[in-house]
């Protein structure tokens, strides 16, 4: 009896012993963990109930379950159970929270491949939230990967932006009370702000994108100094987004400001009138700021030149191409000069960064004034104002063209324009006169009177002119498209 308490005295000790030797040493790992930056924290968010599950299910077994899962929820889509999908998918981030394509698949599949499951725009627009707000989550939890920031923005400005109901979901987007949902991080200002529109929201998350690969942000790199061993993932995911390389994601700042400065002129928001003077020249010049810090950023070109026995990367500048006396000098080399010709002509960046030139003067605006007030004439019947406006707008026009021949001869540019010539042709007619000979974009006319296709991101195109355009409540669904 003695020797059995003995022994327990002995073991309690030995226990103790060990408790205290393990001590000093659990203190120092947590320091080197939080001196190389190498806890989960430095990553992202910690879910507490991820990591209990993650311990419970001991690691290796968390693929296993997490694939299971994957397939359920695929089976879920099929069968249009939407409850039991959103609950899988919140399984399968619970396991794997690091995993960037769980976040940028599933957070797709909601957006995208569900929402086209409904028929209201309301409950397409219900559906498009989850997906962004679930990408969002993905972002709190690896905060230092430009991949799922980006897709953020692609979601706020494609999705919403570019949907064949994008009309009414901007509406839907403009008057959700959501304050959360339509904040973020302006890098003009410096701090956080709430915006009405997507292609702000947009602009802002891409922004981030950039800054995040320009501040040197990898979710493979990031928490670990250069003489530490890098952090060695269970399921690496290779960052997609912001390699040297990729012109198109350093881009999409640019275009998503220029998207929001062009739908700012027309009634791109069911109900919502368009806005011009001192707030479209400014966002125009907004636009343009973003093409040129695009077009000045340094690239290096992809081929290697020998160069006295050296092989050199050439430092390529695309806004170059746009700069006669420098690109037609001898500042460039001939392999400078190819590089520069061909991503501008890629990118199509001596069309937007004309456009915007073209679009920020006070003249440009007030042309596109003319326009939409003599658009909405035009619908109404107002022949006779409808006539003013079309002359004075496209006078206008022609004179703010004159510096900007990429601009001019642009087809989308050409299109707009021979839209306004035609309606004015035909608001003529009404009248019972005829267009002049030798009146400006007459050239035009004939191309447009064959097209008969309507701006799906215009309300007055779409829906023409009445309670739906002139401020009443956001409709359920798009009427016919009314008459060219």
């Amino acid at each position: 009896m003695r020797s059995n308490q003995t022994k327990k005295i002995i073991y309690g000790l030995v226990i103790l012993m060990l408790f205290a030797a393990m001590w000093p040493y659990g203190e120092w790992l947590a320091y080197e963990k939080k001196r190389r930056d190498l806890g989960e924290a430095a990553i992202g968010q910690i879910d507490t109930g991820s990591f209990m599950m993650k311990l419970f299910l001991l690691g290796g077994f968390r693929g296993i379950v997490a694939n299971y899962l994957w397939q359920k929820a695929e089976e879920n889509k099929r069968d249009h159970d939407w409850d039991r999908l959103k609950t899988n998918v919140d399984m399968i981030t619970k396991l794997q929270p690091h995993f960037l394509a769980i976040w940028t698949f599933q957070s797709w599949n909601l957006a995208y491949n569900v929402s086209v499951e409904w028929d209201a725009p309301e409950d397409k627009y219900e559906w498009i939230k989850q997906g962004i707000k679930f990408v969002q989550r993905g972002v709190d939890y690896n905060r230092n990967s430009p991949d799922l920031v980006w897709d953020t923005a692609w979601y706020y400005y494609h999705k919403l932006g570019f949907a064949d109901e994008s009309i009414i979901l901007r509406r839907l987007f403009r008057d959700d009370e959501d304050e959360e949902f339509k904040t973020y991080y302006d890098p003009d200002a410096g701090l956080n702000v709430v915006k009405h529109d997507n292609f702000q929201l947009g602009y802002g998350w891409f922004t981030k994108a950039v800054n995040l690969v320009d501040t040197g942000s990898s979710r493979l790199t990031e928490g670990t100094t250069a003489d530490v061993q890098q952090v060695q993932y269970v399921d690496p995911t290779p960052q997609r987004k912001g390699r040297p390389d990729d012109i198109a994601f350093r881009s999409m700042p640019a275009h998503a400001q220029t998207h929001y400065a062009s739908a700012l002129e027309k009634m791109s928001t069911a109900g919502i009138e368009a806005t011009f003077g001192e707030v479209a020249m400014n966002e125009w010049q907004k636009a343009l700021d973003q093409w040129v810090k695009f077009g000045e950023h340094v690239f290096e070109s992809p081929n290697v030149i020998d160069r006295n026995g050296k092989f050199e990367r050439d430092k390529i500048r695309i806004d170059d191409r746009t700069i006669p006396e420098k690109y037609n000098g001898k500042e460039l080399n001939e392999n400078q000069k190819y590089w520069a010709d061909r991503w501008a002509s890629q990118m199509n960046y001596p069309y937007w960064k004309q456009r915007c030139e073209a679009e920020k003067t006070p003249t440009g605006v007030q042309a596109r004034q003319l326009f939409y007030e003599g658009t909405k004439a035009y619908k109404t019947g107002d022949f006779a104002q409808a006539a003013v406006k079309f002359r004075e707008g496209l006078l206008l026009w022609k004179d703010n063209l004159k510096g900007f021949p990429v601009f001019t001869e642009d087809d989308i540019n050409k299109k707009e324009t021979g839209l306004i010539v035609k309606r004015y042709e035909r608001v003529l007619t009404q009248l019972q006169q005829k267009l002049p000979d030798n009146f400006p974009f007459k050239e035009l006319l004939e191309a447009a009177k064959a097209d008969t296709t309507v701006d799906p991101f215009d309300a007055i195109e779409m829906l023409g002119v009445g309670p739906e355009t002139t401020g009443a409540p956001a409709p359920s669904r798009p009427a016919a498209p009314a008459g060219r």
